[in-house]
C-alpha cells in the first residue's frame, strides 16, 4: 500500500518538478542550490525505498517500527505535494490568462509568477507541517442532538457518547488512549458505545488498549464490538481482555438497557471485512424485541446490508466507525481524496437514510499512516429527546 501511495504521489512531482525546475532556474543561485528542491521531493520517498531494499533483502518490513521521521515526512510529502499542484495549476491558469488579456510583457507575467510560487511554498509548508500536528493531535468533541417521537420520556436528555478505533500500537499507546478515556468522561455520559478496533495489529497492546478503555465511567456502562483489526488481531484475545477488564462485547447480541422505567434494545453485530453477520441472523435480532419502541445497532462497518436492515427493522440509531473519518483526506483542486472515501458514503458524522440516524466516528488511531489530515479524532456526543 506504501508503495501504491508513493506512485501516486510520483505522478504529482512529475508536474510539480516541471513547475519547480522552471522558476529555481531562473534565479542566479550555485547548481547544488538550484538542485535541492529536487532533492526535497525525492526525500519524500526515503520510507517506500528503504522498505523496499528492506523486502528485497530481509522479507515483509514492518513498518510500524520504521524511524518515525522517515514515516512522518513522507505522509507530510503526500499532503504537501498535492497542495503544490493545486496552486501550480492554478498560478499556470492565471499566468496564461494574463498572458492573453494584460499588456504585460512576459519577463513581467514570468516575475510575478516565480513570486507567487515561492511565497505559496513557504505558506503551504508551514500550513501543511501545522495543519497535520493539529489535526493528529486534537480531540473534537461533536455534540449531536438526536429528536425523535420514538424516544421514551425516560430517555430525555439521555447522553450516549459514541466512540471507536482506539487503534492501540506504537503511535497510539497508553498516554493517547488515557488522554481520549479522560475527555470521554468529562463529558459525564449515560452509555458509552464503542464500535471496533481496539488495536491496530498483533496482541502486544490489546491488554493496554483494554485496561484503559475499561476506565471509561457511564450510569450504563460501555458496550463494544468487533472491529476488523481486533477479528484479525485474534477474537479470543480480545475477549479474554475484555472479560478481564468486564467490558461487555456483543457479538451478534441484543442487550436490553433499563432506564427510569423504560427500555432500549442495543443490537450489536460483527460486520468487518473478514466476517459479515449472516442475514437471517441480522433478521432474528432485529426482530426479536417488537415491543421496543427505541432500538440502536451497534456495528463496525456500516454496510449497504447493515444501513438496510436497520431501516426495515424499525432501529432508530446506527452506530459505526472504521473509517476514521477519511484519516488523511488529501486537498486537491477543492475537492479532498481518502481511501475511506472510495469504499462507503458513510465516512463521518451524521448521515440520514430514510428514518434511520447513522454517526460515523473518526475515532482516535491510525490505520497505515500515522497522521491525520482534515479528519480529526473525535468523540461522538449523542443527546436524545422527544420530539
Amino acid at each position: 500500500m506504501t508503495l501504491m501511495v508513493a506512485a501516486i504521489m510520483a505522478t504529482t512531482h512529475l508536474y510539480v518538478g516541471w513547475r519547480l525546475k522552471t522558476v529555481i532556474n531562473s534565479f542566479s543561485f550555485p547548481a547544488l542550490l538550484r538542485r535541492m528542491p529536487i532533492f526535497l521531493l525525492l526525500s519524500f520517498y526515503l520510507l517506500p525505498a528503504t522498505a523496499l531494499l528492506y523486502y528485497l533483502i530481509w522479507g515483509d518490513p514492518d513498518l510500524l517500527t520504521w524511524p518515525k521521521v522517515l514515516t512522518y515526512w513522507f505522509w507530510f510529502g503526500l499532503v504537501f505535494s498535492f497542495q503544490m499542484a493545486t496552486w501550480f495549476l492554478i498560478f499556470d491558469i492565471l499566468k496564461l490568462a494574463f498572458r492573453t488579456l494584460s499588456n504585460w510583457t512576459r519577463t513581467q507575467i514570468f516575475v510575478i509568477y516565480q513570486r507567487a510560487v515561492m511565497t505559496a511554498i513557504c505558506i503551504l509548508f508551514v500550513f501543511t507541517a501545522a495543519k497535520m500536528i493539529y489535526d493528529t493531535h486534537v480531540i473534537q468533541t461533536d455534540f449531536i442532538s438526536y429528536k425523535s417521537k420514538e424516544v421514551p420520556s425516560g430517555l430525555q436528555n439521555f447522553r450516549l457518547i459514541h466512540i471507536s478505533d482506539l487503534q492501540g500500537d506504537e503511535y497510539t499507546g497508553r498516554k493517547e488512549i488515557a488522554r481520549y478515556i479522560k475527555k470521554v468522561n468529562t463529558l459525564k455520559p449515560d452509555l458509552i458505545i464503542f464500535t471496533g478496533d481496539l488495536i491496530s495489529y498483533g496482541t502486544n497492546f490489546i491488554d493496554m488498549a483494554a485496561e484503559e478503555l475499561s476506565k471509561v465511567v457511564a450510569t450504563h456502562g460501555l458496550y463494544a464490538v468487533i472491529g476488523d483489526h481486533d477479528y484479525w488481531a485474534g477474537v479470543p484475545d480480545i475477549e479474554v481482555a475484555f472479560k478481564r477488564y468486564k467490558i461487555p462485547l456483543l457479538r451478534d447480541e441484543n442487550e436490553i438497557i433499563k432506564v427510569d422505567g423504560d427500555s432500549l434494545l442495543l443490537t450489536g453485530i460483527t460486520e468487518v471485512y473478514s466476517k459479515h453477520i449472516d442475514r437471517a441472523k441480522l433478521h432474528s435480532l432485529a426482530k426479536a424485541y417488537p415491543s421496543l419502541s427505541f432500538k440502536i445497532m451497534a456495528s463496525h462497518q456500516a454496510t449497504g446490508k447493515v444501513v438496510r436492515q436497520a431501516q426495515k427493522s424499525g432501529y432508530e440509531i446506527l452506530l459505526a466507525g472504521h473509517t476514521h473519518g477519511g484519516q488523511l483526506r488529501v486537498p486537491f483542486l477543492g475537492m479532498t481524496f481518502s481511501a475511506a472515501e472510495r469504499e462507503t458514503p458513510y465516512l463521518s458524522g451524521v448521515y440520514k437514510a430514510g428514518e434511520l440516524f447513522i454517526n460515523i466516528n473518526n475515532g482516535l488511531g491510525f490505520t497505515l499512516a500515522p497522521v491525520r489530515y482534515n479528519a480529526p479524532p473525535n468523540i461522538s456526543v449523542i443527546e436524545l429527546q422527544t420530539k
